[in-house]
């Protein structure tokens, strides 16, 4: 079995008797920084392990297509982690049940994202944010769906998946879903209507399965990946959202 370790520091400062635990119960393993993994690191690989918070978990992810993950949290005493299934003391007894083949895995579903009608490498766990380069400048946008379309004003948009959907988009006012729902919600934060009356329909949407959703920004603006990636955009980058067909592989 080869596994690479995402690690939140550098590994060999970060748990150093975790790392031996994880040697000598792997034929092969590679150690990566969570601020600098790419994908080829992943080429190869049979499990991928975080050791960290929900942070570290979600870079381990982004690149990660098929292979199952192993979310540790390091440290629960002040990490929520949400998105992690075990601590350290259960690294051993998880271990031995992935060598085995007695392990389960849950499915999450996850977004991906094109600009330009090219698709980006990062798949986004919990949610796709949309806004102006800058936080303190109206997003301005326009929206496209369903042969519809719409102009927007407002701080911004959030797609979120199932598992994003406690987070971030709840606090904007979304309702919470499952996380194996097999489709994105979006919901506009703040929208701006000026001295006319508000008359957007696209605050509240559904992506499902199989279709997809375009904005096409008029302002210099920013797309992140659950808040840690960041691409920026130029006016009339056409930018289309949809469910991806790669939901990730979590060990519970």
């Amino acid at each position: 079995m080869k596994a690479l370790v995402v690690c939140k520091h550098s590994h060999e400062q970060n748990h150093p008797d975790i790392h031996k635990l994880i040697e000598k119960s792997c034929d092969k393993v590679a150690y990566a920084w969570k601020d600098t993994l790419t994908k080829k690191e992943l080429e190869e690989m049979d499990l991928i392990i975080s050791i960290g918070g929900d942070g570290t978990a979600l870079s381990a992810s982004h690149f990660n297509e098929n292979k199952p993950l192993l979310a540790v949290n390091s440290s629960p005493e002040t990490s929520i982690g949400a998105l992690t299934t075990i601590n350290l003391n259960q690294l051993q007894e998880k271990l031995e049940e992935i060598k085995q083949n007695k392990y389960q895995i849950e499915l999450l579903e996850r977004i991906e994202v094109q600009i330009n009608n090219k698709q980006i490498e990062h798949l986004a766990l919990n949610d796709v944010f949309i806004a102006s380069e800058k936080a303190y400048h109206i997003s301005k946008y326009k929206i496209i769906f369903k042969d519809r379309e719409e102009t927007q004003r407002s701080s911004g948009l959030i797609f979120s998946t199932g598992t994003g959907s406690t987070a971030w988009f709840h606090s904007a006012g979304g309702k919470p879903f499952s996380p194996q729902e097999k489709f994105i919600k979006m919901i506009t934060r703040e929208p701006y209507c000026g001295k006319s009356q508000c008359s957007t329909s696209f605050q509240n949407l559904q992506i499902s399965e199989n279709e997809e959703i375009t904005i096409i920004p008029s302002v210099k603006s920013v797309l992140a990946i659950d808040s840690i990636r960041e691409y920026l955009l130029n006016p009339d980058d056409k930018v289309t959202i949809k469910i991806s067909k790669h939901p990730l592989k979590r060990i519970v």
